[in-house]
């Protein structure tokens, strides 16, 4: 096998020095968005991201910052506070009637207390709370956001999902950059975030939060660091994280591992004479009741479960059916549900127009 091939191209330098574009970060496919993404929502979401964040190398695997039907605790209360004052109302001073004013358009419940003197946030005077300068802020190396892509909405309560990310670099004097115009290499996607958001268009936001979770951080969201393989015998090529390496080699089929080893891809290329039919006939026979997307376009289909991911390619009057198999752990599902969705997008039979 070849070594590693770095797909990123070069880092800020030869992006000025180059006539070619760099390839722009890939984001998670949209799905199902039932509610109105106004700018008071999209605020919000920023604000929930912003706060869990703040100290992002101490949230632990099953960090949970706010629980549904609870209030939020005083820590993360205030920093949602200065987060909203400092970002959005653009405000270093809050009055104790505005400080009760804006805890009432973040939270669905609780109410605001005065923050004592070990606040980091805070200091409280005698005519309200001043927002201390905190230099090791987010935002002050190219910026942080939420890539919102689902939203369900039962009249009341909004379940909102995200993805959040870093953009290492500083923002043009224009303004900061999308999360879709970034360089790849210098976007890291760092958690899947779930918010749950009450309906209450008579706040500033039109929402409120009623509950906020973080996944583990993810292990390889920069795809600038991803890898391509490619298979010369077998006639295919694939985008692989970074930290996957090749384990297992043989005539038919490739194993590659994380360096923790609890994910693990599989390729297998078998030859046979089946249709897309059959093929797909004989893998709901192997699964029954299991959930399969045909993209019949691309000669594949995908099954996606917790902790597994499916993808096989196939055509009619072609020799070979490919089987590509993701498992990792169940706690990291959103995490390998987006890898899956550039595995599948990267993955390319030569002979077929499926890549």
């Amino acid at each position: 096998m070849k070594g590693k091939k770095i797909i990123a191209l070069a880092l800020a330098l030869v992006l000025t020095l180059t006539a070619f574009p760099a390839l722009a970060a890939p984001t998670r496919e949209l799905q199902s968005i039932e509610i109105n993404l106004t700018e008071g929502l999209r605020a919000l979401i920023e604000i929930a991201a912003w706060s869990t964040v703040w100290d992002r190398y101490a949230l632990h695997a099953d960090s949970l910052v706010l629980e549904a039907g609870k209030a939020p605790n005083p820590g993360g209360a205030e920093r949602a506070m200065y987060e909203a004052a400092r970002r959005v109302s653009q405000t270093t001073f809050l009055s104790m009637e505005e400080a009760n004013n804006l805890y009432g358009q973040l939270f669905t419940q609780g109410e605001w207390t005065v923050p004592d003197s070990s606040s980091p946030y805070f200091t409280v005077t005698g005519e309200g709370i001043s927002l201390n300068d905190l230099s090791v802020a987010p935002g002050n190396y190219g910026g942080e956001g939420a890539y919102l892509y689902s939203a369900s909405f039962n009249g009341m309560d909004a379940a909102v999902r995200c993805d959040l990310y870093d953009i290492s670099w500083m923002a043009p004097a224009e303004g900061q950059a999308s999360v879709e115009e970034a360089p790849e290499e210098l976007v890291s996607w760092t958690y899947h975030m779930e918010a749950s958001l009450r309906f209450a268009p008579e706040t500033e936001f039109g929402w409120t939060l009623n509950s906020i979770s973080l996944s583990p951080y993810y292990r390889d969201g920069n795809f600038g660091e991803w890898w391509e393989a490619e298979n010369w015998e077998l006639e295919y090529s694939v985008n692989l994280p970074g930290s996957f390496e090749l384990t297992d080699e043989t005539s038919d089929h490739w194993v590659f591992k994380n360096t923790e080893g609890d994910a693990v891809l599989t390729i297998e290329a078998k030859e046979d004479d089946l249709s897309y039919d059959q093929a797909l006939a004989a893998f709901m026979q192997d699964n029954p009741g299991r959930k399969v997307t045909q993209e019949r376009l691309y000669d594949a289909f995908t099954s996606l479960v917790d902790g597994e991911f499916i993808m096989v390619v196939t055509a009619d009057e072609y020799p070979i059916t490919y089987t590509i198999t993701l498992t990792f752990p169940k706690d990291r599902q959103a995490e390998y549900a987006f890898y899956a969705e550039i595995i599948r997008n990267s993955f390319g039979v030569w002979g077929l127009s499926n890549g």
